[in-house]
């Protein structure tokens, strides 16, 4: 038996009605959903337990498995996941297409939505790409949607990666350049890189130390009076080398060009609120996100926003507290984990080869493996192939 990563929550959508079922013409599942009474012992799972398949006569199968038309036995689960598990393909007959090109392990068939959508995707089925990445996220690789490439001025750009909002005063494809009126280095990626021109003639110096507009080089002007600087509005003072002093409005900088740290916007505006507290969309599992893109997300989440419960533990990123994700309660031979609607536990997924049970516990004797040095259960035991004298190592 192979390892899989596509797990399906279920392959129809079934109801649960709040005043039971109709005992007359509805099978109730064990969760409290309804399914019409012919569906039950259909061979094929209706209820998301799998509950409608359990105690049927003529079935050689056990509570939780499906039956292939061609007489074998397949985990529940791996009913209506997308890959044909029988030999005759039976467990794909009827099934709702899994419309989840490639970037999300689960479907959701009663809300007809993918969870956890992976490769920096989002959307009902992963179908677009997320802010900040750009590309096709329907053709299904992990390479689908790349980072927008802005040289830090924008997190947009359109499908095919071409820059769009550029800030801090640049522009082009790539946001490579300064706008008209500005000068520097846009590709240096900082908010100051595009700082206005100076006026004519004010970067020039005469033989007797002033400026073109007869200031002196200590800073005063031809009276004694502090010049004026170009401190896009920040600061009203500088130094012999036109160098902004005492920057307010949480900027900082040469020209007060930059915002502090834990500010962002573009102080090249000149108004007292360019600069304003990061407010990061991360779910309150990071307090980092420059550009907008959440680092070092905590509390076992991940992504761009911290959005998505690392592997290896289940549960709802997006609730906003450090207990959202917890770990499942999987042997190591299982790294994933999914909620099943009704049941007080998660259901563990993706059993390395020779493994089975709940909780990838037990060994598929059918298939020919037995328990070594103890079994799944003992710290260093395993599940071999009958004739394998050792386990694998690691």
């Amino acid at each position: 038996m192979t390892m899989f990563w596509v797990v399906v929550l279920a392959c129809l959508a079934v109801q649960a009605s709040s005043e039971g079922c109709d005992s007359e013409k509805e099978f109730e599942c064990t969760n409290g959903f309804c399914i019409d009474k012919s569906r039950r012992c259909n061979g094929i799972f209706e209820c998301l337990d799998f509950s409608d398949e359990d105690n049927c006569l003529g079935s050689k199968c056990q509570p939780g498995e499906f039956l292939c038309t061609s007489g074998e036995c397949i985990f529940g689960e791996l009913r209506c996941n997308g890959s044909p598990d029988c030999p005759d393909e039976s467990d794909e007959d009827g099934c709702v297409k899994i419309l989840c090109p490639g970037h999300s392990f689960i479907y959701n068939a009663v809300t007809k939505t993918c969870m956890s959508c992976q490769h920096n995707t989002q959307g009902r089925n992963c179908e677009k790409c997320k802010p900040g990445f750009y590309g096709n996220a329907e053709v299904g690789t992990m390479e689908d949607c790349k980072q927008c490439e802005c040289n830090g001025h924008s997190m947009d750009c359109d499908i095919t990666g071409k820059c769009e909002n550029c800030g801090h005063n640049t522009e082009g494809e790539k946001c490579e350049s300064c706008r008209p009126g500005f000068r520097g280095d846009a590709t240096k990626g900082t908010a100051g890189d595009c700082a206005p021109n100076s006026p004519d003639g004010t970067d020039e110096k005469d033989a007797d130390g002033k400026d073109a507009d007869g200031k002196d080089a200590d800073g005063k002007d031809a009276d004694g009076k502090p010049k004026t600087c170009d401190c896009n509005g920040h600061s009203t003072e500088c130094d012999s080398a036109g160098k902004c002093k005492d920057c307010k409005d949480n900027t900082e900088g040469n020209m007060c060009e930059k915002c502090k740290t834990g500010y962002t916007g573009d102080p090249t505006k000149g108004t007292p609120n360019d600069c304003k507290p990061n407010q990061c969309r991360c779910n309150k599992h990071s307090d980092t996100c420059p550009d907008g893109v959440c680092q070092d997300c905590q509390h076992h989440t991940t992504g761009v926003y911290c959005e998505t419960c690392e592997p290896g533990y289940y549960g709802k990123a997006t609730g906003q507290t450090p207990n959202d994700c917890k770990k499942c309660p999987c042997s190591p031979r299982s790294i994933m984990c999914i909620e099943v609607p009704g049941e007080a536990q998660p259901k563990c997924m993706g059993c390395e080869d020779g493994y089975l049970g709940e909780k990838c516990d037990k060994c598929d004797g059918e298939n020919g493996f037995e328990a070594l040095q103890g079994g799944p259960t003992a710290p260093n035991g395993c599940c071999v192939r009958r004739g394998v004298t050792d386990c694998p190592s690691g």
